[in-house]
C-alpha cells in the first residue's frame, strides 16, 4: 500500500470533489497517513480522519439540510450573517471529538489569524473551534474566537496548506478545487465577497503548487461554489479525474 500526505484546499461546495478524490486513491490503494486542509478542505480531512469513508461522507453531504443549517441570524449580523454556534454543533454530532489530536489520524487545520494576519497550522486544541473557524468566510460566516486568538476562513492566508509536510519524507499529494474561472452568478452581497475573497486567495495557491509532489485540479470551474446541489456530479469529477491522472503517474 502507497502513503502519502494529502493536502486539500478550500473551495466551498467544490470541495466535495476531494470526497471523490479520497474514493479514487483509496481504490487505487493509495493509504493517507495525515492530511491538511483549509476551509472546505479542512471539513473534509477532519471526516475522513474520524473513520468516515468516501461513500459515508457523499451521503452525509446529499442528506443534509443546507439551506436550515447555513441559515443567516440577525443577531449575529455584526460579525457575520451566518453564526457560528449552530455550525459546531452540527460537527460535533457527526465527529464527537473534542480535540484535533484525538483523531486516528493525523490532520493539520490551516486558519487565518485575523488579527497577526497569518496562516496557522493546528494539530492540537478544540476542533469544532478550528475547523468552523477555517470554514469562516469574512463577512458572511462569523468569526471564532480560539485560544486568544480571532480564527477566519483559512484559504485567506494559505488555500493550500502544504508547509505541515515539508520536511515528511512522504509523497504529498495536494488538491486545488478552486480555479477561478469566469464568475457567472448574479452579482450581491455574497457573490462579490466570495469572487472577491477568490481572486484573492489564488496568488497564495501558485506558489504553492511547486512544493507539492503531486497537484491534481480537477475540472470544477464549471460550476459554482455555491452550487452544493451539484454535490453527486462534483463528487464523481473528483473521482474520475483524480484516477485518470494517478493511473498516469
Amino acid at each position: 500500500m502507497k502513503k502519502v500526505n494529502l493536502v486539500l484546499s478550500g473551495g466551498a461546495a467544490r470541495g466535495v470533489a476531494h470526497i471523490g478524490v479520497l474514493k479514487a486513491l483509496e481504490d487505487l490503494g493509495f493509504h493517507v497517513e495525515a492530511l491538511s486542509g483549509a476551509s472546505a478542505g479542512a471539513l473534509v480531512s477532519v471526516f475522513y480522519a474520524w473513520g468516515y469513508s468516501p461513500e459515508d461522507m457523499i451521503k452525509i453531504v446529499l442528506e443534509t439540510n443546507w439551506l436550515k443549517l447555513l441559515r443567516p441570524r440577525i443577531s449575529s449580523i455584526s460579525r457575520g450573517l451566518i453564526p457560528a454556534e449552530p455550525l459546531m454543533r452540527e460537527l460535533h454530532r457527526f465527529v464527537p471529538c473534542e480535540r484535533i489530536e484525538g483523531l486516528p489520524k493525523r490532520v493539520f487545520v490551516c486558519v487565518t489569524d485575523l488579527f497577526e494576519g497569518k496562516a496557522l497550522y493546528l494539530s492540537e486544541g478544540n476542533l469544532k473551534k478550528a475547523v468552523i473557524g477555517s470554514c469562516a468566510l469574512p463577512g458572511i460566516f462569523e468569526p471564532v474566537e480560539w485560544d486568544g486568538k480571532v480564527l477566519v476562513d483559512g484559504g485567506v492566508a494559505n488555500n493550500l496548506p502544504v508547509e505541515p509536510f515539508q520536511d515528511s519524507n512522504i509523497p504529498c499529494i495536494c488538491v486545488d478545487v478552486n480555479p477561478l474561472g469566469k464568475m457567472r452568478s448574479s452579482v450581491n452581497l455574497i457573490s462579490v465577497l466570495v469572487r472577491s475573497l477568490f481572486i484573492a486567495v489564488r496568488s497564495n495557491v501558485e506558489s504553492r503548487k511547486r512544493m507539492c509532489d503531486v497537484v491534481l485540479s480537477p475540472p470544477v470551474e464549471s460550476i459554482s461554489p455555491f452550487e452544493i446541489g451539484k454535490a453527486r456530479e462534483l463528487f464523481e469529477i473528483g473521482y474520475e479525474s483524480a484516477l485518470a491522472s494517478l493511473k498516469r503517474l
